[in-house]
C-alpha cells in the first residue's frame, strides 16, 4: 500500500473533523470538530465490522437535542467515499 492507510481508524475519544455542511443552522458544517462518543456498525459476511455511524460531541450551540441523544451530540452516517491516488 506504500505506507497508505487501506482503512481509517476510529475509535471512542477520537478527534474528528466532520467533513460536509449537515446542519448549516446549528453550524455542524464542513470543518466543525468533535470527538467521537459511540460507533455503530454491521457485521459483513467475512465477520468484520462494517461501520454505519457514529455520535459524536461537538461544542457550542447545536440545536435541540435529538430524540436519546445527550445534548451536543450529533449523529454521523456512515458515505462510502472512493479516493483515488496517484504517484
Amino acid at each position: 500500500t506504500n505506507q497508505r492507510l487501506g482503512r481509517i481508524p476510529l475509535c471512542i475519544g477520537m478527534p474528528v473533523l466532520v467533513s460536509q455542511n449537515f446542519d448549516v443552522k446549528h453550524g455542524i458544517v464542513n470543518g466543525t470538530v468533535g470527538t467521537v462518543k459511540t460507533i455503530r456498525y454491521t457485521m459483513n459476511g467475512q465477520g468484520e465490522r462494517v461501520l454505519t455511524s457514529c455520535i459524536i460531541h461537538v461544542e457550542g450551540d447545536t440545536g435541540s437535542a435529538l430524540c436519546d441523544l445527550e445534548e451536543n451530540h450529533i449523529p454521523i452516517i456512515c458515505e462510502q467515499v472512493t479516493i483515488n491516488v496517484y504517484n
